[in-house]
């Protein structure tokens, strides 16, 4: 049977028992056996939609579904138990992600396996690594537990790509006064080198077609795609604080 891994969160009602009834309703579904679940830990929302902190955590299953069944039925749990898709990162009962199925790699209108964000996500990564260490994530090639090795390294270094330089240097001006503990730097300015021997936790690619700096040519381990939100500081934002304030 194939291994799964999911996230779950929540900050509405008795979140401790949600989580313990949503494990009991996959763990009686013939389909589906729940192997092992991580500690619960809580952790400061992202964002500015609901100001109540959350307990996330992570749990192992083995399941003979297809991934786009597993989804479903984790959306209908969810749904079940009180979940209304409305406000993105708004306060929720249970929130339960698919971040993998085995070594699969999925990109389909309606399912992304690994989860997207599941690599820099510190609410992620903490319980995950606790039930899941040695597991490979299948794009980025090296262990869960290294995943989150390299969040931990100081200073954070959050590089920005694909942007002319003067629109790199407001950004980063802006950054900056939120998060005087990281170093910000342009991957285009800085010569493609990193500052230090250390590889940037994350690189940013925020360019476009006519970009100078492709996404592609950038190291693998921290590149994330936010080219959607080139205009969009605030998601920004949510993304460095998701890889950094996770209590």
């Amino acid at each position: 049977m194939p291994d799964c891994y999911i996230a779950m969160g929540g900050n509405q009602g008795p979140v401790r028992e949600t989580f313990s009834l949503a494990l009991e309703h996959l763990d009686q579904h013939p389909e589906i056996s729940v192997i092992k679940t991580s500690q619960w830990i809580e952790t400061a929302p992202v964002g500015d939609q609901t100001a109540d902190p959350f307990l996330n955590g992570a749990a192992h299953l083995s399941a003979t579904l297809s991934p786009e069944s597993l989804l479903s039925v984790l959306q209908q749990l969810e749904a079940d138990m009180g979940r209304i898709r409305e406000v993105r990162w708004g306060a929720r009962p249970l929130d339960l992600d698919l971040l993998l199925f085995d070594q699969l790699i999925i990109h389909t209108k309606d399912l992304v396996v690994p989860h997207p964000a599941c690599w820099y996500r510190r609410f992620v990564l903490d319980p995950l690594a606790e039930i899941a260490a040695d597991v490979i994530h299948p794009e980025k090639q090296i262990t869960i537990q290294e995943l989150r090795q390299r969040l931990l390294a100081k200073p954070f270094q959050f590089v920005l790509a694909g942007l002319p330089s003067e629109e790199a240097a407001i950004l980063i001006k802006n950054l900056r006064q939120q998060y005087p503990e990281v170093q910000f730097s342009s991957w285009e300015t800085q010569g493609s080198v990193a500052p230090t021997s250390q590889e940037p936790a994350l690189i940013a690619w925020l360019g476009s077609p006519a970009s100078p700096t492709k996404f592609e040519d950038l190291p693998l381990i921290p590149r994330l795609n936010l080219s959607e939100y080139q205009q969009n500081s605030e998601r920004i934002v949510h993304v460095l604080q998701s890889a950094l304030d996770f209590q």
